[in-house]
């Protein structure tokens, strides 16, 4: 579990750090005058959208990250199939500055924005497959866990990727705009497992 670990975080560390490798720095040589503050904060203000993806892509790794950690400190041992699967999240992050630099480069097309929201939907299937896959084989540490509601927090932020895609052909900057719900993933998912409850006509079972 350790070598699994520090495989995951220095995945993730790599991927923090290729996301601002996509901001470029202004060349001084195309400023008329290299000394002037105006045009530098002119050339630098070029590249707003670019610094808007890095700020979203890097909030949105980082919430992913949380959620891994959360989800491995309840995991006792592991095996071949979970190996696998945290490699599919891993490639699902490891990608993501690509996705993350199309996004900052054409972030009004709307094919940019898909691109994007696929690259989270893959990363939030994988990790809600990596807890059924711990709980189906028995590899969870001893402990009373509510698979339930990490199953309704997990379908909030497949909601919030399917909203960002529906939304991605309508505005493109409300969709990446709302990729920032995922901070808001446990109590979405509370009022979604409210609400499917009062339809259904009472609570369901843990499903421990």
């Amino acid at each position: 579990m350790e070598r699994l670990l520090a495989l995951s975080d220095g995945v993730v560390a790599i991927a923090l750090t290729l996301l601002v490798l996509q901001i470029a720095v202004p060349a001084v040589s195309s400023l008329k005058d290299p000394h002037s503050a105006s045009e530098l904060a002119n050339a630098l203000g070029k590249g707003g959208d670019a610094w808007i993806s890095y700020a979203i892509s890097f909030y949105v790794v980082i919430q992913f990250w949380v959620l891994h950690h959360q989800v491995f400190r309840r995991i006792a041992r592991q095996v071949e199939g979970l190996v696998l699967l945290n490699a599919v999240f891993l490639f699902a992050v490891s990608v993501m500055p690509f996705t993350s630099d199309l996004l900052g480069k054409d972030g009004g097309n709307p094919l940019s924005v898909t691109i994007f929201g696929l690259n989270l939907l893959l990363a939030n299937l994988a990790m809600l497959e990596i807890q059924e896959f711990a709980r189906r084989r028995k590899l969870m540490r001893a402990g009373r866990y509510d698979f339930v509601a990490y199953r309704w927090n997990s379908a909030a932020g497949i909601a919030v990727v399917v909203l960002s895609l529906a939304l991605a052909w309508i505005d493109t900057t409300v969709a990446q705009l709302s990729w920032l719900l995922f901070g808001a993933v446990p109590q979405i998912g509370l009022v979604m497992r409210r609400g499917w409850s009062r339809v259904s006509g009472g609570p369901r079972s843990a499903g421990r």
